[in-house]
């Protein structure tokens, strides 16, 4: 299945992504150089991708990534986290995980 959505977290050492999906269901990841058509692209967060959806369990594994609008959702992240219905807790690494551009 092919999807798009906005990467709201990445890592620029490891090529690993979390990427909000355009259904809002489960959260995407990427995992290394080879989940990206073009690993030497710039990815920031904010970016919009395309991207092809396999399934590992509950997971939702992303491959195939390519960016088509860059910069389109920058803010997405920050706003996902003030709609959060529980309070931030101190040293949850989700948290601090989808709130850093590494």
């Amino acid at each position: 299945m092919t999807m798009n959505g906005v990467v709201i977290w990445y890592s620029r050492q490891e090529f690993r992504a979390i990427i909000w999906c355009e259904d809002s269901k489960e959260l995407g990841i990427a995992s290394g150089p080879t989940a990206w058509r073009n690993p030497m692209v710039a990815v920031e967060v904010g970016d919009v991708v395309a991207f092809r959806v396999e399934r590992r369990g509950h997971d939702r594994i992303c491959r195939d990534i390519q960016v088509v609008d860059a910069q389109a959702a920058p803010t997405l992240p920050a706003a996902m986290l003030a709609k959060a219905h529980t309070p931030p807790v101190s040293g949850n690494r989700l948290l601090h995980l989808c709130s850093s551009r590494d």
